[in-house]
């Protein structure tokens, strides 16, 4: 269906029309604001308590339109003001595979890729953990990595640009502020490539 365009008479029509219509309403509204008041007034005059003390005729006091009270008169609870408070984790303390990951590192005096890191747990795991598939001493490995290096803050991270992954050692080989390997401890990194950093 096609729209119609309006000619500019239809305009000028259209204009007339709701300028009247707005008139009108003006009209009826300083006619409905007269009548409110009038009604106010008689009400006023008709009401044996006055306005301030908040009272009806029965004598109960209502409270007035807007905000209740900052003294604890209305009865309602206070409501706590601002964000709530962080729920705070309980440190956990390291469980087997932890210190698993942290005995591959302490026993290399290396920093090791998660792949040898992995290595060493398998073996450990074949000891502790003999009926635990491959595929699962690998998920424990990782958060194990994930849980030292992030929240434990007990290993810090190397990227070395030559392989893919990080290079994990204990958090004293880092500086503390920027999280860098520092420089006398490049010897513990030993690329599998055969290549020194």
């Amino acid at each position: 269906m096609a729209k119609k365009r309006l000619t500019e008479k239809d305009i000028d029509q259209l204009l007339a029309q709701y300028r009247a219509e707005r008139r009108r309403l003006g009209f009826q509204l300083d006619l409905v604001r007269n009548t409110i008041l009038d009604l106010k007034k008689a009400k006023g005059q008709a009401s044996p308590t006055s306005k301030k003390d908040g009272g009806t005729s029965d004598g109960i006091v209502k409270r007035g339109p807007g905000r209740p009270r900052k003294d604890g008169s209305t009865g309602a609870p206070k409501k706590k003001v601002g964000r709530p408070k962080k729920r705070e984790r309980k440190d956990r303390a390291l469980n087997e595979w932890d210190n698993a990951v942290l005995a591959a590192i302490n026993s290399s005096g290396r920093l090791l890729p998660k792949e040898d890191i992995l290595s060493y747990v398998e073996n450990w795991a074949r000891k502790n953990e003999p009926k635990l598939p491959q595929a699962e001493v690998e998920v424990f490995v990782t958060r194990s990595l994930q849980k030292l290096s992030g929240r434990k803050k007990m290993l810090g991270t190397h990227h070395s640009g030559l392989r893919r992954g990080y290079h994990y050692g204990l958090k004293d080989w880092f500086f503390n502020s920027s999280g860098k390997l520092r420089r006398q401890h490049y010897d513990r990194l030993v690329l599998n490539e055969g290549a020194e950093a």
